[in-house]
């Protein structure tokens, strides 16, 4: 019998070990192909809720597609290569208006601290007993307009205790988590109290009266969509504050929990029915909820804001002992 040659062995030991490479490497295509379904299930969101959810996560379907790329290094396969480039095209996408930088204020629009206005968004979590960090955070800052989110009756005494930084304020507590108010250090007027669903969840429609102009205000916050009834409600929520922002004749700031990132159908639907962009683009994807966990963590409070406007900062705030992060937008409104 003939001994095999030392290249044979050679031959068989590297097909041998392209074989594992292989099975091994199989795991992979499974991951790419679940990422890649993930990333343009949101597209099809109008077809199920479900899908929609799917935009939510934008951030995390981009590192799991960049990571998996990198993995490709090592088992080199081809058709997870395609469906993981293929997701990172789909999410960079959505994403890259964030990351892009936008044109940088003129000295003319910082200089003029007449017309900035200075908003703050925040949900305090009506379970959140300790109004101190919140209260605190807001005398710190001294915001021009803050829209307080889950206001029961223990938050809307320790709201009232802010009289002297907000004189003009509408308050309206819930024992549920859709209690809302409006604080404001100038004047108030044309006040409304809107059920934009039929939920009647109350959102605060308001006419502020700036010495440099007045603006419209909106306060708001939606159901979260946690199944196709509560989607259809908040689609329909934000599609009535659309409609209200579209037919203002003066210059609409619109803040609250939107129950919405900038990537989903009810978003989407808002910015483009109303003419209002989103304050966060080009300062990156700034995620408020959950404040206590570092992920999933994705950006569903927001500030909007007139096209003309100039964003001269918008960031997240510090953590108020809420599970959401506030918002902060200061900017300069068109005359």
């Amino acid at each position: 019998m003939l001994a095999a040659s030392p290249a044979a062995d050679m031959v068989a030991t590297n097909a041998e070990a392209e074989a594992r490479r292989s099975s091994s490497g199989r795991w992979l295509d499974a991951i790419a192909v679940g990422v890649l379904a993930g990333s343009l299930a949101g597209w099809a969101g109008s077809w199920h809720w479900l899908l929609d959810l799917t935009t939510h996560f934008r951030w995390y379907w981009l590192v799991l597609s960049l990571g998996g790329l990198i993995a490709c290094l090592r088992w080199r396969r081809p058709a997870a290569v395609a469906c993981l480039a293929l997701a990172a095209l789909a999410n960079t996408r959505d994403l890259l208006p964030y990351w892009l930088p936008r044109a940088a204020p003129t000295p003319a629009m910082v200089d003029r601290d007449d017309r900035r206005v200075f908003v703050i968004s925040m949900n305090v979590h009506r379970v959140n007993d300790d109004a101190t960090a919140a209260v605190a955070y807001l005398r710190d800052r001294r915001p021009d307009v803050v829209a307080v989110l889950e206001v029961d009756a223990d938050w809307a005494a320790a709201l009232d205790s802010l009289a002297e930084e907000f004189p003009h304020r509408v308050i309206r507590p819930r024992p549920d988590n859709f209690g809302i108010a409006l604080l404001s250090r100038w004047p108030l007027d044309d006040v409304e109290l809107v059920a934009f669903s039929e939920t009647g969840f109350p959102s605060i429609v308001a006419t502020v009266r700036r010495p440099a102009g007045d603006f419209r205000f909106i306060a708001t916050h939606p159901y979260p969509p946690f199944n196709a009834r509560c989607t259809d409600q908040l689609v329909t929520h934000l599609d009535g504050v659309a409609e209200v922002a579209a037919a203002s004749s003066l210059p609409c700031l619109v803040a609250g929990d939107f129950n919405a990132t900038p990537w989903s159908r009810p978003f989407r639907r808002l910015v483009a029915t109303s003419g209002l962009v989103d304050s966060a683009l080009g300062r990156g994807v700034q995620a408020t909820y959950h404040a206590h966990l570092p992920a999933p963590r994705i950006p569903i409070d927001h500030v909007l804001v007139p096209p003309e406007a100039t964003v001269l900062r918008r960031e997240v705030g510090p953590d108020i002992g809420s599970d959401h992060l506030p918002v902060e937008a200061e900017i300069t409104l068109p005359k």
